[in-house]
């Protein structure tokens, strides 16, 4: 299998490239039927040629690639929309109708504190050309709305607030808490690649959206990752500084929570 990441430098690209690569070399054996032949890493150094030559050969895509903070307003839809644009002509140009995983955005319910976002509009109408593509070619089109991610490698300041409090706190930075009750809805990197190699294997989980809740459904339009965690900044804060305070006495943890992920990812902006 020739698999396509767009956006490989990204935070979710390098952990799914990692990850591939871990399988395809034989250090990860727990993915038996996957049969990785290359892994095509296109990212902002590589020119657009490039992104046709992958899509000529490409089994699988995964499109990562987008905008997340512009200098100009316009770039959200001119650089997100325009990428998916471009992607879906090369493919039309070779007949490639592999299967596509596409990462929109919760954002992109314009819904609530989300109502103006021009990110969120971006992947909105992203999404729609997925779905009229589908519609055209039969191809398979998996679109996943995420919500805040966390994990290793997240981008401080940019993309994550995760990661800006992990690495404000850790390296003794100041830091803002705009509001210590804002609910979060967060996924844990690990979890997401996880559900990103069940989809490659054809298992994804389908999903309707009411708003910003998801509900699992067989023949729902969307898919999804069902291991999310609901928490405010104030508790994330809180358990950062716990962290900090208690290193390297930290209490053991239960593998699967929400405080052992927090905590992996916090270890990962140490000095």
């Amino acid at each position: 299998m020739k698999i396509l990441i767009t956006g490989s430098n990204g935070f979710i690209g390098k952990n799914l490239v990692e990850e591939l690569k871990k399988i395809r070399d034989g250090e990860n054996k727990t993915r038996p039927g996957l049969t990785i032949a290359e892994i095509f890493e296109y990212n902002t150094n590589s020119g657009l040629k490039m992104l046709e030559q992958y899509c000529s050969q490409a089994d699988f895509i995964f499109h990562f690639a987008a905008v997340c903070r512009p200098k100009e307003i316009t770039e959200y839809m001119t650089n997100n929309h325009g990428l998916v644009m471009q992607l879906l002509d090369n493919l039309c140009r070779y007949h490639n109708t592999c299967p596509i995983m596409f990462s929109s955005s919760i954002q992109a319910s314009l819904i609530g504190r989300f109502y103006n976002s021009e990110y969120g509009r971006s992947k909105l109408a992203s999404e729609e050309l997925f779905f009229e593509y589908s519609k055209k070619t039969k191809s398979k089109v998996l679109v996943y709305r995420l919500p805040n991610l966390f994990g290793r490698w997240g981008r401080p300041n940019y993309n994550s607030v995760v990661a800006t409090f992990c690495s404000a706190i850790a390296n003794d930075q100041n830091y803002v808490i705009n509001g210590r009750d804002t609910e979060l809805e967060l996924l844990y990197i690990d979890d997401l690649i996880n559900g990103l190699l069940d989809a490659l294997e054809g298992r994804e989980q389908r999903c309707e959206y009411n708003g910003l809740t998801y509900k699992l459904c067989c023949l729902g339009r969307y898919c999804c990752v069902p291991k999310t965690y609901k928490v405010t900044l104030g508790e994330i804060v809180d358990w950062l500084n716990y962290y900090k305070k208690m290193w390297p006495e930290i209490p053991d943890m239960e593998e699967d929570t929400f405080e052992r992920k927090l905590l992996t990812t916090y270890l990962s902006y140490v000095p």
